[in-house]
């Protein structure tokens, strides 16, 4: 049996969602979106109080609104800094994996010191507007810039911090009812530098403890209490809002990214710019994991794309697939963004009480990040999927051949099972005989996809004189496949030796954006001093305030136990652990310790 790949495009829902913002026509339409809850996100982050050089840790959970567990709806989250000019000081997208999601951001010297927002939602929480977003104060100290106007009290020119009690009225005090179902236990309530701590977290009430929880173990804030919203604050406010839209007939909506990170963009005829209906649009994540996509334009020239797999790749591409690709004009279109208008922001003033305190702090963080080579994070490498998606190709390495000028010459001399055939037109084109056929039947009915570094290729002709000094290798997947509603008879992937043919292609024919990579999974370093490794960190310095950080592990039995050793800075320090049940219910356990 002839194996058949196939290549899937996008697949609407039954009600014919077409857009990130759609129109809802019908009460049909509404009822049917109306039986997909919402959802609702809660970021536990390590500390409310960040200077530059530090890191910002969060471990997100999204939940289903309407039975309060991990929601499977949403493959993509968004965290966002805010600050109070309602700028955006970053956005880092964050890959779900039921309904979980981690990251970091680095805080750099340019941002100035003041009151910001950490948000954190999904598409689909858009549509109850800004207060239905997850929000939580975040207090940037920057001793390095002088325009610290943002937090100055009575127009001092100094660079120093008010003790608060509270957070401002509008914002949520935390609170947090000790149940007994998970507690911290340390080896120690004191430890010198440098120690070895064992921390136990304990579950006394079995299965009603299982769940999935996240850990932060940091020097306590001593000068301001501006601590991250905790799990039972949150849900004892945000597990009580809608369960579903309240949108109505003829409103837009965001739709869900169900089925993975949504593109979309329009195509247009270039004579007279009106919208260029039901035109096959191929999406191509080039590179060499590179991915293939096909979407149809609706009657607005719209065309609409999720990917689900992890990519490695700069660039996102469409192009329309037409033997005159310049008669249209393609681009890529953006989700519209949030209003922060009624976002309120915390009051933070500065004294000249604690400016040796600053001082300390940013002396350490500079020391830290001068020896982050010696103490780095690990990337958890992607799982690069197979882009044949299961075929075996033929490779066919050029240098290990006598090379020829062109790409023609290239492919009579070398590579087997691939020819160059002469259409009616007076074009030629790419084709592959198709494994295990007769050579007696050498003629297909299709030809095949070809790409040259994941970029689709509609025009074979195009690539025949093409220099194949420049090609590193030819893959050759003989397999029939389906991309769109369009059979090709094989593929040809040319992958060049410097991975660049995307520069080459006119700008005209294509649309292509930059991607940003969704927040990347880390395995967070943990300093050891152990008696194999002490002598390599005698001589280094150790002023960490973050000891410990682990953004996502489960509960499945009585007892979880940790290892992580103190550094050189003394003082309080405070263990946070924040998560849910598999019930739902929310579970923030604290406990403290001394360095001396």
């Amino acid at each position: 049996m002839i194996k058949r790949l196939i290549l899937l495009g996008l697949l609407f829902v039954q009600c014919g969602l077409l857009s990130a913002q759609y129109v809802i026509k019908s009460q049909e339409e509404l009822v049917q979106l109306q039986q997909l809850p919402l959802e609702k996100v809660y970021v536990h982050y390590n500390t409310g109080v960040l200077f530059p050089g530090e890191y910002l840790y969060y471990s997100l959970y999204c939940f289903n609104a309407a039975t309060n567990k991990l929601s499977n709806i949403s493959r993509m989250a968004y965290i966002e800094l805010v600050g109070e000019d309602l700028s955006t000081v970053f956005k880092q997208k964050v890959q779900l994996r039921k309904g979980r999601g981690q990251g970091d951001f680095f805080i750099p010297v340019s941002i100035p010191s003041g009151n910001y927002k950490l948000i954190g939602y999904t598409h689909w929480m858009k549509n109850e507007g800004v207060n239905h977003l997850f929000q939580d104060d975040i207090i940037i100290v920057n001793p390095y810039r002088i325009d610290q106007e943002n937090i100055l009290e009575d127009n001092e020119q100094t660079i120093s911090i008010n003790k608060l009690e509270s957070k401002e009225d509008g914002s949520i005090k935390n609170q947090i009812k000790k149940d007994g179902t998970i507690l911290l236990i340390t080896d120690k309530k004191r430890y010198n530098q440098r120690d070895q701590v064992s921390l136990t977290s304990k579950n006394f009430k079995g299965p009603l403890g299982f769940g999935n929880y996240s850990i932060s173990v940091r020097l306590k804030e001593a000068l301001i209490n501006n601590d991250p919203l905790n799990a039972e604050t949150f849900a004892s406010s945000f597990f009580n809002m809608p369960k579903n839209i309240s949108n109505k007939v003829n409103d837009s909506i965001f739709l869900p990214e169900q089925r993975g990170e949504l593109f979309f963009g329009h195509v247009r005829t270039r004579k007279d710019e009106s919208a260029a209906a039901g035109k096959t649009v191929i999406i191509s994540i080039p590179g060499e994991n590179f991915q293939l996509k096909s979407a149809i334009t609706d009657n607005d020239g719209n065309f609409y794309t999720y990917i689900q797999k992890e990519y490695d790749s700069p660039n996102i591409v469409a192009q329309v697939l037409d033997d005159n690709q310049e008669a249209y004009t393609i681009q890529f279109s953006q989700s519209a963004s949030i209003d922060y208008d009624e976002i309120k922001f915390s009051g933070l003033s500065i004294s000249q009480e604690i400016q040796n305190h600053i001082l300390q702090r940013s002396i350490h963080n500079q020391i830290e990040n001068a020896f982050y080579g010696v103490k780095p994070d690990s990337i958890i490498s992607i799982d690069k999927k197979d882009p044949f998606d299961g075929g075996t190709p033929e490779v066919f390495i050029l240098d290990q051949y006598t090379r020829f000028n062109t790409l023609r010459e290239t492919l009579v001399e070398i590579v087997e099972n691939v020819w160059i055939k002469k259409l009616d037109n007076g074009k030629y084109t790419f084709w592959v005989r198709e494994d295990l056929e007769s050579y007696d039947n050498e003629y297909a009915a299709d030809p095949p996809l070809v790409l040259v570094d994941g970029v689709f290729i509609s025009n074979h002709d195009e690539l025949l004189d093409y220099n194949a000094n420049n090609i590193e290798k030819l893959s050759v997947l003989r397999d029939p496949l389906v991309l769109g509603s369009k059979e090709y008879h094989g593929m040809v992937v040319i992958k060049t030796i410097e991975g660049n043919f995307l520069e080459s292609v006119p700008e005209r024919k294509i649309a292509s954006i930059p991607l940003s990579f969704p927040a990347a999974n880390k395995n967070y370093y943990r300093q050891q001093y152990d008696q194999e490794v002490v002598s390599k960190y005698n001589r280094i310095p150790d002023f960490r305030y973050q000891l410990f950080w682990e953004p996502q592990f489960s509960i499945e039995k009585s007892e979880v136990s940790f290892e992580f050793y103190t550094s050189d800075v003394p003082g309080e320090y405070e263990i946070v652990l924040e998560g849910f049940t598999t019930y739902g219910k929310p579970i923030s356990s604290r406990a403290t310790f001394l360095v001396e």
